[in-house]
């Protein structure tokens, strides 16, 4: 079984466990390709799931889960995830929609934030920056850095297929009659 482990898998290892996702889409599409092999997939699940991570897949992206996680890294996710809520939200207000393969120009958003009332108290809520380039410099970096755009250049960021991820989160939140968030 040791010599089916692809020679990547440590690379492999080491983007995931930071909490991040191999998309086939991206800059490490040749990774994306190694775990989308069948034989590899297999090999990898198996392998990982020895050291308590579970090899998850998504569409056109793949990510580490965790069975065992501590009451406070749970809370510390639910926090997280509610700043990508509040992200994703002012995304899906532009003129281009954040799906995958979109590329958003950092001047551009922020152009259009300028000229749009909503849209600039959206990004003022999220970020405290002084100048509007700087607020939205500041969340599509943080979405590049939790692997859900990657930098292509100064300026440039393009929408990875691990969006789904949010997506696929956001579609399970139901609200009760009660008024109470609650997941499906």
């Amino acid at each position: 079984m040791m010599s089916n482990i692809p020679k990547q898998t440590a690379e492999i290892f080491n983007i995931l466990t930071k909490g991040l996702f191999i998309s086939s889409n991206g800059s490490q599409a040749r990774l994306y390709e190694i775990l989308n092999d069948e034989l590899h997939h297999a090999v990898l699940k198996d392998y990982f799931s020895h050291i308590g991570f579970s090899l998850e897949t998504g569409y056109n992206y793949f990510y580490f889960s965790q069975v065992d996680e501590s009451a406070g890294t749970i809370e510390r996710k639910l926090e997280q995830f509610a700043h990508f809520i509040d992200i994703l939200d002012f995304f899906s207000c532009l003129d281009s929609k954040p799906v995958p393969g979109t590329r958003y120009r950092i001047s551009q958003v922020a152009e259009e934030c300028y000229t749009n009332e909503r849209l600039k108290q959206k990004i003022f809520a999220l970020s405290r920056k002084d100048k509007l380039i700087d607020k939205v410099a500041e969340i599509a970096d943080y979405l590049a850095n939790s692997g859900f755009l990657e930098k292509e250049d100064e300026e440039l960021y393009k929408v990875l297929d691990s969006i789904h991820y949010l997506e696929q989160i956001i579609s399970m939140i139901t609200i009760d009659d009660d008024g109470e968030d609650t997941t499906a």
